[in-house]
């Protein structure tokens, strides 16, 4: 078994328990194996990682999970995600602006100009 201990399963599958999310990581899974430290590359988590059973994959897994970061971590991950759509909202509506006021002085200018005109005349 040490020699499956090095070698993690690249992904986690849906199905995966995650009973154990939020408790304290063990130093034995419940197979009394030392638990991997694994990479999730599900659409829910990609590169998310997490401490699973080593014979995951194998066929007799005990369906050890515990998530590697703590709950302060994901708060902070979820957070920057937020950011990043916020800065995304905030170029989008920038850029608005410019327009609209583009579009304001041309009409101003436009106006002046027809004003001018008729008074020329």
């Amino acid at each position: 078994m040490a020699s499956q201990a090095s070698k993690a399963a690249p992904s986690c599958s849906a199905s995966y328990r995650n009973s154990s999310q939020g408790r304290r990581r063990r130093t034995t899974c419940y197979c009394g194996e030392r638990p991997v430290l694994v990479t999730s590359s599900t659409a829910e988590n990609p590169g998310r990682r997490f401490w699973g059973c080593v014979n995951y994959g194998i066929g007799e897994e005990c369906g050890y999970f515990v998530w590697a970061e703590s709950e302060k971590e994901q708060e902070v991950a979820r957070l920057k995600r937020k950011i990043i759509g916020l800065k995304g909202k905030v170029t989008t509506l920038e850029r608005m602006l410019t327009v609209a006021v583009a579009v304001a002085l041309f009409t101003l200018l436009w106006n002046i100009i027809e004003v001018t005109i008729c008074n020329l005349d």
